[in-house]
């Protein structure tokens, strides 16, 4: 991705009205947008893959939403970031074709949608050592994370209702992943000060 990124600012600095002060805040934005058009296309490929393209669709989109604004557990590098939410993706993936397959599951599950719905709304956000919110961040993201968590548990039962249960299933499940994420970063946070 270095390559790229020193290629695309190889380009851009040869613009008479290249500012050499933005360049950081350039790279870091290339960097950004590089990272996340590969894991827009790695999640094509696995959905594809698993046969369940528009579910990891929708998982990454209510994921991503939740994600962004409950905070919770960050991996220490970025490539151990990326390796890890490419396994939470198939993980969560094989969770809801398990699912679907079973109808079993789906009280277990929506029970502990709801749990984790709940520990959003009371929780959130969580930082952590790798990403530390300051107060104004803390009011903002957890008004959004409570907001975006009532809208996806709202859609989910709209689903249902749809007979669209591998979508709700889906939706759930992003609830959960964010849910766990927020509770190891919460541990880590308490074992780091107990540790100090």
């Amino acid at each position: 991705m270095e390559i790229i990124i020193n290629k695309v600012m190889r380009f851009i600095s040869k613009d008479k009205d290249f500012n050499k002060d933005n360049e950081e805040i350039i790279r870091y934005g290339l960097e950004i947008m590089i990272t996340k058009a590969v894991f827009a296309f790695i999640i094509v490929v696995i959905g594809l893959f698993m046969r369940c393209f528009w579910e990891s669709a929708v998982f990454a989109v209510s994921f991503t939403l939740l994600r962004e604004y409950g905070g919770g557990y960050h991996a220490e590098t970025k490539k151990k970031c990326f390796v890890l939410s490419i396994l939470t993706l198939i993980a969560a993936l094989s969770i809801i074709k398990f699912a679907e397959s079973f109808q079993i599951l789906t009280l277990p599950i929506c029970v502990v949608a709801f749990i984790s719905a709940l520990y959003i709304l009371i929780k959130a956000p969580i930082d952590t050592a790798n990403k530390r919110f300051d107060e104004d961040e803390i009011k903002v993201y957890g008004k959004k994370a409570r907001l975006f968590t009532v809208i996806l548990l709202v859609v989910a039962v709209f689903l249902w209702f749809l007979k669209f249960s591998d979508f709700a299933f889906t939706i759930l499940t992003g609830i959960i992943v964010e849910a766990y994420l927020m509770l190891k970063g919460q541990i880590s946070n308490y074992i780091n000060r107990e540790e100090v």
